[in-house]
């Protein structure tokens, strides 16, 4: 139990960062709980809360629930604590039980400012940039997923299977379903163990023989691959053809493709 404890409090850790919100969040359960009157609140908002923390840092429960949903998206659990909407209540209680207008403006404004400071400023370019698209994706995932689907249907291939890098993989699956992958997301995060083709494909220089039995193998139409690594003359040698350059990455056809 001791490994479990340790993944709920690293998700805990992902979810609240270094902010005090967890703490703004406890301390208005409290005050909710002193309010005289506040009976219907306290139904409403302790109890399920409070159910809901118990259930989400109980190692029995969190091992059931970390087997059906995986440990690195545990953090999701959090997402049942109603913080905002607690943290907003108590805070409006706090602001109007004090007689008297400078009183209340001076502990909406100390409010407040427990709010702003309890957190950071995430609107940097640390975490956003400016979109480029309307799919808000890198554009070379466009490109690339425009340039398999008109090759593809140029040979009349209805559900076109590429192999492509990790950071790739994750975007075509959101622009182009009908483009089949050879490997998802969850071999990108690590959920599950990476296949051989991963593993050469994502490689700092791919062995091209291996790259490309390793690709018929998985029946893939296609390999995509960096253009700096120039291996257009290599993966010939094997039947994989350079179609196309698209958003700095290369799009080599299969041509023993006889997958139907």
């Amino acid at each position: 139990m001791a490994s479990v404890m340790a993944e709920i409090f690293k998700n805990f850790t992902w979810y609240f960062a270094d902010s005090l919100y967890p703490l703004l969040f406890l301390l208005s359960l409290l005050l909710i709980c002193l309010y005289p009157g506040a009976k219907k609140e306290r139904l409403s908002l302790v109890w399920p809360n409070l159910l809901f923390a118990a259930l989400i840092f109980c190692p029995v429960s969190a091992y059931l629930i970390m087997k059906m949903i995986g440990s690195l998206v545990y953090w999701r659990m959090f997402w049942m604590l109603t913080i905002p909407i607690v943290i907003a209540y108590a805070g409006v209680r706090l602001i109007t039980t004090p007689s008297g207008k400078p009183v209340r403006l001076l502990t909406a404004l100390l409010a407040a400012v427990a709010i702003v400071f309890s957190g950071h400023f995430v609107f940097t370019g640390e975490y956003f940039s400016e979109r480029t698209n309307f799919f808000k994706i890198p554009t070379e995932a466009i490109y690339v997923s425009e340039a398999i689907s008109a090759h593809a249907a140029e040979q009349n291939i209805e559900s076109p299977k590429a192999a492509v890098t990790g950071y790739l993989s994750v975007y075509i699956r959101q622009y182009d379903a009908g483009i089949r992958l050879a490997y998802g997301r969850n071999m990108v995060k690590g959920d599950v163990a990476p296949s051989k083709l991963y593993t050469e494909l994502n490689s700092e220089s791919p062995n091209p023989k291996r790259l490309a039995r390793l690709a018929r193998k998985a029946e893939c139409d296609y390999l995509v691959l960096p253009t700096s690594l120039d291996l257009d003359d290599a993966l010939s040698e094997y039947s994989f053809v350079k179609t196309e350059e698209a958003g700095g990455y290369t799009i080599y056809y299969n041509e023993e493709n006889d997958y139907g």
